[in-house]
Parts: structure tokens; C-alpha cells; sequence
């Protein structure tokens, strides 16, 4: 594939999965009129596990996959517990408290958390020109959270402290999946890390504080979407997108997250988008071109 061509194909995996994150906020909130927020989580990525077990089956031998298995387990677990079971337990707890739009916007932090986990341990440089974007990036999330009315006095502290430890967490796993995507396919690698989360995250199920849940035509159709789309789905696409370029540099799309949550909380939850909304998403649009400008001319 010509380089151009491939830098367009590795943002729009990337950009798609983005979108399909953005998606699952307010399909969360919907789930969890439904499900309790760790049985949620549990249903939701067994029904992705399954998906990639097949996957796996069928693109690799079963030789290869046991061989990655016994060789990678620890870095796997600890992939699966940073990936799948600690922030989906944060997320899906914070969003109890909030919207999808603000719960986005703390989500949205992970790009700097991952760029400086990438730095601390991948020794990746920190470029002006990712410095400058980042700074840019940032002042368009915090311009959407003060869009939102947030205050001191009206923020649910412990919901914002469990969606900020839910992005440290995804930040930290994109740093701790790049260096087995140097030594094995990023498929393998994701589908094994959510079957270990998804293991995991059946163990913390008994501890869940209400465990409940209601099934129906349209709670199924929830979680189908959410397990097999925005789990499984966007976790390859983003995944493979690490193959191509530096994790600290692919990990300014998510600055895009609130925009789609937004607008898919708009669709599915009528919240409302206001146009400053719309416009705290250009400047953070401008802040992941900014940070990708030397990308794009390699």
C-alpha cells in the first residue's frame, strides 16, 4: 500500500473506533436502566470474547494461538485487566452519576495520560509539534466541559474519580499492549487480553453492590451492539492502528471521543448538543491535526 494511502487507512481505523467509544457512553447509560454496572460490563464482554474467539479460530491455528498463550500470559492478564476489567468497572459506575458528553470529556484525558506513560516507559519524544497539539486538544475538552455547566458544587466528585481512573487505566493498556504487538498480530493479542478481562471481570460480579438485571428486545439489541461493535469491533481497528504508528501519536483521536458521544447522546438520549459544543469539537479537531502534522508528511 502506497504510504499515503496507508496513513489514511490507519487514521480511519483508528477514527472509526474512536466513534464506535463515543457510541457505547450513552448505550452504557441505556444498559444500565437494565443491568447492573459490573454484570453490564461482564455481559457485554463475553458476548465480545466470543466474537474473537471465533475470529481467532478461524485466521489462526490453534498451535499459534496456545504458543502466544503460554509465552505472553502475564503482559495478556495484565493487558485484560487494564483494558477490560478495571476501567469498565470505573466507566460504568461513573456513568451512573453523570451524561455521556461530560463522562467523555474526563475520558478524554487518556491521550495525555498514554502520552506520558508512552514517554516513561517506550522512551517516546515528546515533539513540540505534539505539545502544541496536545495543549490545543486539552483547551477544547476543558471549553466543552465548562459548555456543560460543570461546577465544584454540582460535579459528582466520586463519578468523576471513577471515570478519570477508567482513562488512566485505557491509557496505560495502549502503553502496555505495544510492545507484544512487536512480537505478535494485534488480533491475537486482543482478542487473549479480553478473554483474560472478561475472566476477571466474572470474579468481581458477585461483588457487584446491585446486582440486577432485565432482559428484553431492546436491552438485548443493547448489548449485542456494545459487545460486539464498541467491544470487539473498535478494539482491533484501534489495536491494528498501533502497528503503524507511534501509540502516543494514534492516541490524539480520542480527543474526538466527546464529539461522538455527544452526538450519539443527542441521538439515542436526546441530550442536548449546543453549538458551543460544536465548536469546543473543531478546536480539539484542530489540536489532533496539529499533534499528527509530522505523521502526515511522512
Amino acid at each position: 500500500m502506497p504510504p499515503r494511502k496507508a496513513v489514511l487507512a490507519t487514521s480511519a481505523a483508528a477514527l472509526s473506533a474512536v466513534a464506535l467509544w463515543g457510541l457505547a457512553f450513552p448505550l452504557i447509560q441505556i444498559g444500565l436502566e437494565s443491568f447492573s454496572p459490573i454484570l453490564l460490563g461482564f455481559v457485554r464482554f463475553v458476548l465480545a470474547s466470543a466474537l474473537m474467539l471465533v475470529v481467532l479460530l478461524w485466521k489462526y491455528k490453534a498451535s499459534d494461538i496456545v504458543r502466544v498463550f503460554r509465552s505472553e500470559w502475564k503482559p495478556l492478564l495484565a493487558l485484560g485487566l487494564l483494558y477490560v476489567t478495571i476501567p469498565n468497572i470505573a466507566q460504568n459506575i461513573g456513568l451512573q452519576y453523570g451524561t455521556s458528553s461530560i463522562a467523555s470529556v474526563i475520558q478524554s484525558s487518556g491521550p495525555v495520560m498514554t502520552l506520558l506513560f508512552a514517554v516513561m516507559l517506550l522512551s517516546e519524544k515528546l515533539t513540540k509539534t505534539k505539545a502544541v497539539g496536545t495543549a490545543v486538544a486539552m483547551f477544547g475538552t476543558l471549553l466543552l466541559v465548562a459548555s456543560g455547566g460543570i461546577s465544584l458544587e454540582d460535579e459528582d466528585f466520586v463519578g468523576n474519580v471513577f471515570i478519570l481512573i477508567s482513562a488512566a487505566s485505557y491509557g496505560l493498556a495502549w502503553v502496555s499492549a505495544k510492545r507484544m504487538l512487536e512480537r505478535n498480530p494485534p488480533l491475537l493479542i486482543i482478542g487473549l487480553s479480553l478473554a483474560f478481562g472478561t475472566a476477571v471481570l466474572a470474579l468481581a460480579v458477585p461483588f457487584d453492590s446491585d446486582l440486577r438485571f432485565e432482559l428484553d428486545s431492546m436491552s438485548v439489541l443493547n448489548i449485542l451492539i456494545l459487545g460486539f461493535l464498541c467491544g470487539a469491533v473498535s478494539s482491533v481497528l484501534y489495536l491494528s492502528s498501533l502497528e503503524h504508528e507511534e501509540v502516543s501519536r494514534m492516541a490524539f483521536f480520542i480527543y474526538l471521543m466527546p464529539v461522538f458521544a455527544s452526538f450519539f447522546a443527542w441521538l439515542l438520549r436526546d441530550e442536548v448538543v449546543e453549538s458551543w459544543t460544536a465548536l469546543c469539537g473543531v478546536i480539539i479537531v484542530i489540536g489532533i491535526v496539529v499533534a499528527n502534522r509530522n505523521g502526515a508528511r511522512a
